[in-house]
């Protein structure tokens, strides 16, 4: 995230008396919990959540949602909710989103760079996802989740981006919003 340092020092003071004493694992400890656009995040700035993206059309999604995934398994697991909102505002579909499979993952390294804990990791994650409305599967999608920790390369932007399968939208145009990956 490009914040400002005491910005970075307020996420790790909040994130380490919120969530459970974190695991400093081996080099070979492959198990991440991911963040997007809920609390902790929620209180490092005013547009930090949910994640927000846009369609070409000006269609909006906001996410948010936690869980886990493993690079070894290429499981992932957890969810959240999801609002998507036409160019004009008007609400087309809510419900929650379930991961279902970890497609990809790319490290961009440890935070310690910005001065945060080593375990919190930028990267980029690409999630296969079901969005759910009134708890019925509609359609299955792609959750492209991205932290600007660690050494991103150029031009990348924090935040998620949303390819829904069969629908023919691509919510690929990240507005706003904060996601973090910790290695477990």
């Amino acid at each position: 995230m490009r914040t400002t340092k005491s910005v970075l020092l307020l996420l790790s003071a909040l994130l380490l008396t919120v969530l459970p004493s974190p695991a400093f694992a081996d080099s070979g400890h492959k198990t991440y919990q991911y963040l997007l656009g809920v609390d902790p995040l929620c209180s490092l700035a005013p547009n930090a959540c949910p994640d927000v993206s846009s369609a070409p059309n000006g269609d909006m999604v906001a996410v948010a949602g936690m869980g886990t995934f493993d690079i070894r398994s290429m499981t992932a697991t957890g969810g959240g909710t999801f609002v998507h909102k036409m160019a004009d505002g008007t609400i087309r579909a809510s419900g929650t989103w379930q991961a279902t499979q970890l497609l990809a993952f790319h490290s961009f390294g440890s935070g310690s760079v910005q001065g945060l804990p080593s375990n919190f990791q930028g990267g980029l994650a690409l999630i296969q996802v079901t969005l759910k409305v009134h708890d019925t599967p509609v359609f299955n999608a792609v959750l492209k989740v991205g932290c600007e920790l660690g050494n991103p390369p150029g031009g990348w932007h924090e935040g998620i981006e949303l390819t829904v399968l069969g629908a023919g939208i691509n919510f690929n145009e990240k507005i706003s919003g904060f996601t973090l990956f910790i290695l477990q």
